[in-house]
């Protein structure tokens, strides 16, 4: 079939796992991608791992709570025949034009984006008829469905129907490049250029056409070997993640739920922040078992207007919304963690296996010390406190329509994201309770959640913005048979590594799924270092990420050969 035009670059890409360490940026347009990085320049770290100890360093006695500790680190795993894609030129240059190819697709994914019939949407069966072509084992062999026209769905039918299937996900869209900086790209952002020393440069390469083609490889790959699962595996793949997933990803949830029931999947992994990373003195591998929720608010102040010549006191509907957002600035719920927080774990494991500062190590070690070690960390990074508190944006405000005219009529709305361990009504409760001194001091009625919606003047209303509120997500056991059966493929691909649990700041698909599995894993098997940029300027991966992506797919899918799991 046709392809987008292609720019230049060499057909091998040196192998370069740690080279590029260096070259992590310190600001991410999306903050949820810094926490790895904001760890690793916070704590001392050493230039070569150390060899994980079969028990952890000798520590005096701490009662730490179970929820809190890290998990017991499992033996590597490794089922039936290995490969190492890397070592082989010509299947890693195909493999490698098989991600060029697919990045030069733009699926964008627009805000306003309608259903299934919006022509914006129709790029995404060209990508289908590429993946079609690249793969022609699985779209021959297995069932491949179309769910909502653009989302993809592919089962790779097991020998034994009894045991529940094993749902890799990976969203086929990718948020748009902005007109306005797409000249600041080093290489155009849809080129998929390949330069010299392997890096491949693209909108999509990070987020996430790497782990579709990684999981569609290993699914071709273990098709040419002959290979016959006993249980039932699936790609599910959906066309709008970066615009919440209900266009497409949600009915391809719900079709799973149908056809397998409630609790009916062992596992789904999908894509996340959390990926190998070098930290106090180890490699760390971070499995996302958490999610924050999410909620938008709306703060509108009515007043009675007049001419700007004669105002009806010292503020005006504008200036009582400034003070208004001022309190909800000046009040932000504090960061805190305690036994459930992933960063809380990540820092028992670092203390266990790695190398802490003694002060830090001694506040890891005593519970009592964990709030004021939160507001320590908050204070000196905004990742840290993004990672381990609700954070608070206010992002639009609006007010007057003529300079010389009294506002009736100012509106602001403001963005959170939920700590890991809170909830939605908690967050908004938390926020009433804030605001409503502010509002008696100006003698207004407080509308909250249409509690005096008959009421039009002399108001301040508080509303969720529709469509923004959801949950933070169940958390995934860091013990049984799916965090082992990670963690010992993980560690199996890099040895040594110490397994933490981790969270994703922003969402994915996987919130959707909730129905079908407590077991859901955000992870990108790959070094950090090797993914760069993502959602900004000069997005790009490294060849070497991605064959470890194969890699990881590949074991993982055999690994569940005889595994002891309903």
């Amino acid at each position: 079939m046709p392809k987008p035009s292609s720019s230049p670059g060499p057909t091998k890409a040196p192998k370069n796992s740690t080279a590029e360490a260096s070259a992590f940026p310190l600001r991410y347009a999306v903050l949820a991608v810094l926490l790895p990085v904001a760890l690793w320049l916070y704590y001392p770290s050493s230039s070569a791992p150390t060899p994980l100890p079969t028990t952890p360093v000798a520590q005096p006695a701490a009662v730490i709570p179970e929820a809190a500790r890290c998990p017991a680190q499992v033996n590597p795993l490794n089922v039936g025949a290995d490969w190492h894609p890397e070592d082989d030129a010509a299947y890693e240059q195909q493999a490698v034009e098989r991600l060029r190819d697919a990045v030069r697709f733009r699926t964008e994914a627009f805000d306003d984006m309608g259903g299934p019939e919006d022509p914006r949407f129709e790029i995404f069966l060209e990508l289908h008829s590429l993946l079609e072509a690249s793969y022609p084992r699985v779209f021959a062999s297995l069932q491949v469905e179309k769910v909502r026209r653009h989302g993809l769905l592919i089962t790779w039918q097991g020998s034994d129907p009894s045991l529940k299937p094993v749902v890799l996900m990976a969203h086929q869209d990718v948020v748009p490049v902005d007109a306005v900086t797409a000249s600041r790209w080093t290489h155009p952002p849809f080129s998929a250029h390949l330069d010299e020393h392997g890096w491949i440069w693209g909108r999509g390469t990070t987020d996430c056409k790497n782990t579709l083609l990684g999981a569609l490889s290993a699914f071709e790959k273990l098709l040419e070997d002959g290979h016959k699962p006993t249980r039932t595996l699936i790609i599910s793949s959906g066309a709008d993640e970066e615009i919440g997933g209900t266009r497409s990803a949600k009915y391809i949830a719900e079709r799973l739920e149908e056809r397998y029931g409630r609790d009916g999947v062992a596992f789904i992994l999908d894509e996340g922040i959390s990926a190998i990373d070098q930290a106090y003195g180890l490699t760390l591998a971070r499995l996302g078992i958490a999610e924050k929720g999410a909620v938008s608010i709306k703060l509108d102040v009515l007043t009675p207007g007049g001419h700007s010549s004669v105002p009806l006191g010292p503020h005006t509907s504008i200036g009582i919304l400034a003070k208004l957002v001022t309190t909800l600035e000046e009040n932000p719920e504090p960061p805190i963690m305690r036994e459930g927080s992933p960063l809380l774990t990540e820092l028992q494991c670092a203390a266990d296996y790695g190398q802490l500062p003694p002060a830090l190590k001694a506040s890891v070690r005593d519970p009592s010390r964990w709030e004021a070690l939160s507001r320590q960390m908050s204070a000196k990074d905004n990742i840290i406190r993004a990672f381990i508190g609700t954070t608070q944006a206010v992002d639009l405000i609006h007010g007057g329509v003529k300079i010389n005219a009294l506002p009736e009529f100012a509106t602001a709305s403001a963005n959170y994201r939920i700590n890991f361990l809170s909830s939605v009504n908690a967050t908004l409760e938390r926020l009433i309770t804030v605001l409503r001194p502010t509002v008696d001091s100006f003698n207004l009625t407080f509308d909250v959640l249409g509690s005096h919606a008959n009421i039009d003047n002399n108001v301040v209303r508080f509303n969720v913005l529709p469509t923004t509120a959801h949950e933070p997500a169940p958390l995934t056991p860091a013990t049984g048979p799916a965090w082992k059966l990670m963690a010992g493929t993980t560690r199996h691909i890099w040895e040594g590594a110490v397994v933490t649990p981790s969270g994703m700041i922003g969402g994915t698909d996987t919130k959707h799924c909730w129905n079908l599995t407590r077991n859901i894993f955000r992870f990108v098997p790959c070094s950090l270092s090797l993914a760069l940029n993502l959602h900004t300027v000069d997005e790009r991966l490294h060849v070497d990420a991605h064959m470890s992506t194969i890699r990881f797919y590949y074991k993982l899918i055999q690994n569940l050969e005889g595994w002891e799991a309903p």
